[in-house]
């Protein structure tokens, strides 16, 4: 029966799964998904506020972001006028996060090659351009 079931259906529920798994593994930090996002982005390079809202905004809206942002300072991880960065604190809550999102994504990916990892990454991109690129379809 499984076979059966549409693309849109697999894709809806790894996204329900990997929300629901990624957001177990930040909980333990007292984190969300956007928390991790947010530090995740800045770890790879200090940002303005406007590089996050649009690096976030398929996820978030920028009031959710900023929410993010406040508990972040509150917590002295985030330092910055203007330009956002990691404190030594924030490095090292980072670091730790990155180790059990690391190890989830290696649950996800089990038993999947590195090139069939890629062709199904591949893929949904592909079906994500196809998308993108058609014109809009009238409503009937």
């Amino acid at each position: 029966m499984e076979r059966q079931r549409p693309v849109g259906w697999w894709v809806r529920r790894l996204d329900e799964l990997l929300e629901r798994g990624l957001d177990d593994v930040v909980a333990a930090e007292g984190l969300t998904r956007r928390h991790w996002q947010v530090l995740d982005s800045l770890a790879a390079r200090p940002a303005p506020r406007a590089d996050l809202v649009a690096a976030l905004a398929s996820f978030a809206a920028p009031e959710q972001v900023d929410a993010v942002l406040a508990d972040l300072a509150a917590r002295g991880w985030l330092a910055g006028d203007g330009t956002t960065s990691l404190t030594a604190g924030g490095r090292a809550a980072h670091e730790r996060v990155a180790e059990a999102v690391g190890r989830f994504r290696r649950r996800v990916a089990d038993g999947l090659t590195a090139e069939e990892y890629a062709q199904v990454v591949h893929g949904l991109a592909r079906m994500v351009a196809n998308l993108e690129q058609a014109p809009a379809q009238p409503r009937r």
